[in-house]
């Protein structure tokens, strides 16, 4: 009985140490406590494209418009190299976030990868700033073009 107890306690204090990691911190505070939207708000919105749009912003708009330009341009399996988030922040891209590579997949079903990726190599499309602080989409067509931007790419962290 008190194996169970002892058992339950330090399950619990390794979930309260493990949240006060500032990162999960962050992650607990803004996506489970205080989300930017609520469950009950999303509600009164029954189209699933508005109820994505007001849970994840303008960024799924991004995505989702991006992998629509692919599907235009005939791009067969666009794999797409992402940017670190303090490139676009260093190049004054306002509004938009990078996403991991899964919730890539989740918005759109497209494949993504990040400069550290071991897939990394593969891409043949990449989210490019422009000089008016927006998103282009370009397309890598050899591997010089690909080995400048992860050049680029890999001065900056990686970080969510």
């Amino acid at each position: 009985m008190h194996f169970k107890i002892n058992m339950t306690l330090v399950a619990i204090l390794a979930i309260v140490l493990f949240f006060n990691i500032p990162f999960y911190n962050h992650w607990l505070n803004t996506n489970v406590l205080n989300p930017d939207i609520s469950i009950p708000n999303t509600y009164k919105v029954l189209d699933k494209e508005q109820r994505m749009v007001s849970r994840f912003g303008y960024s799924y708009s991004v995505y989702k418009e991006m992998h629509s330009v692919f599907q235009k341009a005939k791009i067969k399996d666009p794999i797409v190299l992402l940017p670190p988030d303090a490139y676009l922040k260093e190049k004054k891209v306002i509004g938009v976030l990078v996403v991991e590579p899964a919730i890539y997949y989740y918005f759109t079903s497209g494949k993504a990868v990040w400069y550290d990726s071991p897939d990394v190599l593969k891409a043949n499309c990449a989210m490019v700033p422009n000089n008016e602080g927006k998103i282009t989409v370009k397309k890598i067509n050899n591997r010089e073009e690909l080995n400048a931007l992860l050049d680029i790419y890999k001065k900056y962290k990686l970080d969510l």
